[in-house]
Parts: C-alpha cells; sequence; structure tokens
C-alpha cells in the first residue's frame, strides 16, 4: 500500500509515519475471504470480526 501512496497506520515497515494511536498491529483487516480450494474443487468461505482495537480505532476516527 506504501508503494501506491496509501501506507497502512500501525504499519513499522514501510510507513515512516508515526502513529498517535496505540495499535496492536496494522489496520488491514478482512471481514471475509473466500476461494476455491486447490483439491477439492469447493468454493470456501472464512470470517472474522473486527479486533477490539481495531473497532476502537474507527469510534475515534469517526
Amino acid at each position: 500500500m506504501a508503494s501506491i501512496g496509501h501506507p497502512l497506520l500501525g504499519d513499522d515497515v514501510y510507513s515512516n509515519a508515526v502513529s498517535p494511536y496505540k495499535l496492536q498491529g496494522q489496520t488491514l483487516h478482512a471481514r471475509v475471504l473466500g476461494f476455491i480450494h486447490p483439491r477439492t474443487n469447493q468454493y470456501i468461505e472464512f470470517e472474522a470480526p473486527l479486533p477490539e482495537y481495531f473497532s476502537h480505532l474507527l469510534d475515534i476516527l469517526r
């Protein structure tokens, strides 16, 4: 993301900006990921809620 001018908040490797927020990781999350399994050819989907620190950050930024 940094290479296209959109660094991720909390990315210590590719972002040179210091975050004013106490983060526990990068602010990048996929709520749902799906793909066709390479062996079974069946579509598989996984869902994950936002981590608490991420939800809290969104509340602050709103």
